[in-house]
């Protein structure tokens, strides 16, 4: 009977250290460290991008243009801005692209636009009213210009409220990505300007190298997709929570050992 109860307690300890082994290899692996989420690292390991130069959003069929005329010429002014006077002689109304990329102006009919920036467009709008107005100044944003976020960078439509907004200060809009937010597969969903296929691209959002490169700057009906880390479930947010609650796991183990034994 004593040896019987002597090889009890010896496995009972051999399978409390195996527990504690294998506990401690899952915290090690299962932990979200600081290297998961923290940006802007100079770690040659990630991947490095290439800077690239900025592109300025083109026009899209059933794009929402606010065009405002300005000039001196109130009786053009009255015309073309048909929603009323805002004063000066200036004011603004809204345009919908249609589908083969044109929209309709007062003295000018069908002029297209799609597939020029909003800077374009406004130079050619410009031209073409010059008959009508000489000193014709015309002015155009972008009112559909919206970008997306979805899963664990947050949920929501935000407002672009300057032409150069970057990744970082986009994110900021939601209040950042949750900690088992994927850093290292975020993915951008952008239109084709040209119909078709929208274009996916994938980044790793850790690295310095993002600053300057094609994935820095969001652009109007981008949506920002960002998936959980693979196999989230059994990640922990930090170390110390972690030791706390596989510490407590331990010590219920071994009172159910000990109990084992008493009996």
């Amino acid at each position: 009977m004593e040896h019987s109860s002597l090889m009890f307690t010896c496995n009972k300890h051999k399978i409390i250290n195996y527990l504690a082994v294998v506990v401690l290899l899952l915290a090690a692996n299962s932990c979200i460290t600081n290297k998961s989420n923290t940006y802007l690292q100079d770690d040659p390991k990630l991947p490095q991008y290439e800077k690239a130069e900025y592109n300025y959003y083109k026009i899209q069929p059933n794009d929402e243009l606010i065009i405002r005329l300005i000039s001196v010429n109130e009786e053009a002014t009255a015309i073309f801005n048909i929603s009323g006077s805002e004063g000066s002689g200036s004011n603004s109304y809204n345009y919908r692209v249609y589908d083969d990329g044109t929209i309709d102006l007062p003295f000018i009919s069908q002029i297209k636009v799609a597939g020029l920036t909003i800077r374009e467009a406004a130079k050619q709008i410009e031209a073409r009213l010059k008959d009508f107005a000489p000193d014709a100044m015309v002015k155009i944003a972008l009112a559909n210009d919206n970008f997306y976020i979805v899963g664990e960078g947050g949920r929501g439509a935000y407002k672009l409220y300057k032409e150069k907004l970057n990744i970082f200060q986009a994110i900021s809009l939601s209040g950042d990505f949750s900690k088992n937010g994927d850093r290292k597969h975020v993915r951008i969903i952008r239109p084709n300007p040209e119909g078709g296929k929208p274009f996916i691209k994938e980044f790793d959002m850790r690295t310095a190298s993002i600053i300057g490169s094609e994935f820095y700057y969001v652009q109007p009906n981008d949506v920002i997709y960002v998936s959980s880390i693979k196999g989230d479930f059994f990640k922990v947010q930090d170390y110390s929570s972690t030791i706390g609650s596989f510490s407590t796991s331990i010590g219920f183990l071994v009172t159910v050992i000990n109990l084992g034994l008493s009996f």
